[in-house]
């Protein structure tokens, strides 16, 4: 247990520099671990469903209990951030079977949109659904078409092996950039929805989280917060921009970030802005917005750094 909680406290402290826009609950124990146990968590500000939904979690993510507040959790997500979710939304886990977890053989969903978990192969019978990002532990048989997996609630089903990837062979040393893009893209069209980090329905910084995630990698949740890691390119120079860099853009006033683009190439670049869609900096392109770019950041080769975390690397994962 000591083990654990020293591993717990590390991985806060990775992103103890960066602030963030959910309430802060400082000085909790840090003990009590919880898996998400339907497909998306929403996380609220207060503990209310008519409070502000400031962020989601998938099914199987790892979340730290810090608080109770009646029919509410206060919760720290794997990348620091905080607010509140209901407890019918989790399922306890004691510390060893935590541990077991992370040496588990994992899968990671790699579906467009979402993927049905079937209880059998040849009847069907839907269990639940799963989205593009969920890591679930995983029976991998060589050649058959299913992979058999164990979901918090100790139920289980079946998912197409093409549908999936093992966790252990999901991710490059560094993040993959064409792979960030094309998963970035399998929203185009999706609409925007405050709060929301999945492929059906994300903000701007909740795509980029997203698309950054199939890669291994993990980032802060706001574009505020995501404008504050990686290295900086000259905003002027964009001869230098490669895929899979992050663009920032200010509020009318130019005075706070406020919203998040991923770079592609040629001047055009993918966000969530009324609905996921690709535009260009490019006055001369068909796909032009009149928006300005104040900042460009680098997150690829910028891995392990403060705000940039390897799942790999992170002690709730493995």
């Amino acid at each position: 247990m000591k083990h654990f909680i020293n591993a717990l406290l590390a991985s806060l402290l990775l992103l103890s520099a960066i602030p963030a826009r959910a309430a802060v609950l400082a000085d909790r124990d840090t003990s009590t671990m919880v898996f998400v146990n339907i497909p998306v968590a929403h996380i609220r500000h207060s503990p209310a469903h008519s409070s502000e939904m400031v962020t989601q979690a998938l099914l199987g993510t790892p979340v730290c209990v810090t608080d109770t507040v009646g029919e509410w959790f206060g919760v720290t997500l794997p990348d620091s951030y905080t607010g509140f979710i209901n407890s019918s939304s989790v399922t306890n886990v004691s510390a060893e079977d935590f541990a077991a977890w992370k040496k588990s053989p994992r899968v990671i969903v790699n579906c467009p949109a979402t993927v049905d978990v079937v209880a059998d192969t040849i009847k069907g019978g839907r269990v639940t659904y799963l989205m593009n990002g969920t890591i679930l532990p995983a029976a991998v048989t060589p050649g058959s078409n299913y992979l058999y997996v164990s979901l918090p609630d100790s139920t289980a089903g079946y998912i197409p092996t093409d549908m999936a990837m093992r966790l252990s062979e999901a991710f490059t040393p560094f993040a993959d950039t064409d792979l960030v893009i094309a998963t970035a893209s399998l929203a185009n069209g999706a609409p925007y929805l405050w709060g929301g980090t999945t492929l059906l329905a994300p903000d701007c910084s909740g795509l980029v989280r997203r698309a950054y995630f199939a890669a291994g990698i993990l980032l802060p949740r706001d574009a505020s917060q995501q404008a504050l890691v990686g290295i900086d390119i000259p905003v002027s120079r964009p001869d230098l921009w490669k895929r899979g860099d992050l663009l920032f853009f200010t509020n009318e006033a130019g005075t706070k970030i406020t919203h998040v683009a991923i770079y592609d190439r040629r001047g055009r670049f993918i966000h969530s802005s009324g609905k996921v869609f690709i535009a260009s900096i490019d006055p001369a392109d068909p796909l032009y917005i009149p928006r300005k770019v104040v900042q460009v950041v680098r997150v690829a080769g910028c891995e392990d750094t403060p705000g940039i975390i390897r799942l790999t690397s992170h002690p709730w994962y493995f």
